[in-house]
């Protein structure tokens, strides 16, 4: 009979013997990691579930942490610090900074990195806003709807991350028009209106989850309410359509600057 294999003496001194230590990574970057995608967790929570924020699936097979900067890119997060477009006291990496972070589904978190479509923080009403810039189909639903994000929120994304995105979408379809077309009011995503998680006299998302009669229809969302909730806006696009038109220019970033300075 074979003999057991056996650690070899002396043991190293003040650790484990070769192959059972802990993995090569500081714990401080497992707890960082960690309250990353907890923090998005609880924010991206609606009626007790979390949620994709573009298309409201809460299939936990499917759900994926969203990098807005990834985490390859740390001389960005710097140099954002340092240009005032994101608060100094962030945390150092773009990984650990859930403010830097979206929870999507495993098919909008592709598009999103692939640049095929861009989310826009539309001041006026106080909604962030996907363009489907590439004319991608599946994305064509979702065009020119408000996501599940809440400006208000502790920790919202950072508006003035999504420029940089926007641009960088805007450069791998160079061929689309400019100026693209969406609604001016920024109506909300349809399952945020189907699924009723959107509480209007609040005008806040509802996160907890609801007793078991949810589907009596008393805290049904209607379409009207949701119209009444909207604030009168000036259209900036086709005013025959009442749209506005997705513009870029020095005029648009330091208006979501400034809104970026006003957040919580």
């Amino acid at each position: 009979m074979a003999l057991l294999s056996t650690s070899p003496h002396p043991l190293p001194p003040n650790q484990p013997p070769p192959g059972y230590a802990w993995e090569e990574r500081d714990m401080s970057v497992l707890s960082t990691t960690t309250a990353f995608n907890t923090r998005i967790d609880q924010r991206d929570t609606f009626l007790g579930e979390p949620r994709c924020i573009i298309c409201g699936s809460a299939n936990p097979l499917v759900l994926q942490h969203c990098q807005i900067i990834r985490e390859l890119e740390p001389e960005t997060w710097s140099d954002l610090k340092a240009r005032g477009w994101i608060p100094l006291q962030n945390k150092a990496h773009p990984r650990h900074e859930p403010r830097n972070g979206l929870l999507m589904c495993s098919n909008h978190h592709l598009l999103f990195d692939g640049y095929a479509f861009f989310i826009r923080f539309l001041p006026d009403v106080r909604k962030f806003v996907l363009v489907n810039y590439s004319n991608e189909p599946t994305l064509q639903q979702f065009h020119g709807k408000a996501i599940a994000l809440d400006i208000r929120d502790r920790y919202a994304p950072f508006a003035s991350l999504f420029i940089l995105h926007e641009m960088r979408v805007r450069g791998f379809n160079p061929f689309e028009p400019i100026e693209p077309a969406i609604p001016d009011d920024g109506p909300w995503q349809d399952w945020i209106l189907s699924d009723s998680v959107f509480d209007n006299a609040s005008g806040s998302f509802k996160r907890d989850s609801l007793p078991d009669n949810r589907n009596n229809g008393n805290n049904g969302f209607s379409g009207q309410s949701q119209l009444q909730f909207l604030p009168t806006t000036t259209s900036t696009g086709d005013a025959s359509s009442g749209g506005r038109r997705v513009t870029m220019n020095a005029d648009v970033i330091a208006e979501i600057l400034a809104a970026t300075r006003a957040m919580p």
